[in-house]
């Protein structure tokens, strides 16, 4: 039913019922029959969980509650995250019900919407059904290896009868511990936040001009849709906000400073602690960790050349190799790319940038107060 229609989302969604997310811990819409039907303003509809439970140790479960309705006007599918396994319950219980409040008043609202405009068109003009499209994503799991950090957005599209209909991207971000709160971007990136993030998305519009509305942005908004995915903050920008339709919703990367206390933490690689492990802030600002401790821990075998200053790095089918001095990283069949800082030799030992683990041997990468945490991809 939605297959085709939902690849190439635009333009006609209302903010109004995607208002400021408030936590109420009195929230009325907790579910406690999984397999239960809802009664609605638009009818009875069944929701069907679908078990989506993430592989890391330590993760919150996420089900897919999906529910789905249609008349002669109007039809929706949502799919609604449902969160369990949190460590503040009541957190959870109000975080699930706003979620699904928020779907439903739109789906509300937009179903008597419907009702209203076909009414009037009264056989004068073709009158197409509207519809209401619910999904979500989730980027962090709430884990340990992901520093504790539950990210995810949800993606609202509406359809109003024109050529194209509108996506929202929302998202959340929430510390999962015993009294959860909600992450916000200066909570990661200080309070020069905003100066940090224009000068990355700025210098990300200068890099693709023809990509972006010209001398469009200027400043991020102090409510900006943003994930988090191994220590980077992903600035989300709506469509049309910046660029063009067929730009979709642009992203932007910005790397999360590594906290002051850096050098003290120790590293936790797949649930060890790899005691000679530490870390360090290059003069550049960025965390640079020791290659061999680390990258055996992860199951990898290591060979020196010394006469070209280069490590190769094997684990079954993989392989990479870094040179010291360069600037240059490559992953499978990529070309190679920047870190932004050279492998270095300190203490007798070879550093890459923090960042060598999560962008080149894809592991998941995360800090908190008390460690680094380093996991392999679990496949």
């Amino acid at each position: 039913m939605f297959s085709n229609r939902f690849k190439h989302p635009l333009k006609q969604l209302t903010l109004g019922a995607l208002g400021t997310l408030v936590i109420a811990v009195s929230a009325p819409l907790a579910y406690a029959d999984e397999a239960a039907p809802i009664a609605t303003t638009t009818g009875t509809v069944t929701a069907v969980p679908i078990s989506a439970q993430l592989p890391l140790s330590g993760a919150v479960t996420i089900q897919d509650k999906k529910l789905v309705t249609k008349d002669e006007v109007f039809d929706y599918e949502l799919h609604l995250p449902v969160i369990s396994g949190m460590k503040d319950a009541k957190y959870q219980q109000a975080l699930n019900a706003n979620i699904a409040a928020r779907a439903m008043a739109v789906a509300e609202d937009l179903h008597k919407q419907a009702k209203a405009d076909a009414a009037e068109a009264d056989g004068s003009y073709e009158f197409r059904p509207y519809s209401v499209y619910v999904s979500f994503e989730v980027m962090s799991d709430g884990s340990d290896a992901a520093g504790n950090m539950l990210s995810f957005k949800v993606l609202t599209y509406t359809y109003t009868g024109g050529a194209h209909g509108a996506t929202i991207a929302q998202t959340y971000n929430v510390r999962n511990a015993a009294t959860a709160s909600q992450v916000k971007l200066k909570d990661l990136f200080g309070s020069s936040y905003k100066t940090l993030i224009n000068k990355a998305v700025s210098a990300e519009i200068a890099a693709h001009s023809d990509l972006y509305f010209p001398d469009t942005f200027k400043s991020i908004s102090d409510s900006q849709a943003f994930y988090v995915k191994d220590n980077k903050g992903y600035i989300i920008f709506q469509q049309y906000e910046i660029a063009p339709y067929a730009a979709g919703m642009p992203e932007v990367a910005v790397n999360i400073p590594a906290p002051s206390n850096l050098a003290s933490l120790p590293v936790v690689v797949n649930g060890t602690k790899v005691a000679p492990a530490k870390l360090y802030v290059s003069k550049e600002g960025i965390a640079m960790a020791p290659l061999r401790s680390i990258a055996m821990q992860l199951g990898y075998t290591l060979g020196w050349n010394a006469k070209t200053q280069s490590v190769e790095l094997t684990k079954g089918a993989q392989f990479t190799s870094l040179q010291v001095g360069k600037d240059r990283y490559t992953y499978a069949k990529m070309a190679p790319f920047k870190l932004g800082a050279a492998p270095v030799v300190k203490d007798k030992a070879i550093y890459v940038p923090l960042t060598f683990f999560s962008q080149v041997l894809k592991a998941q990468v995360a800090y908190s107060k008390d460690s680094v945490t380093i996991t392999a991809a679990v496949k």
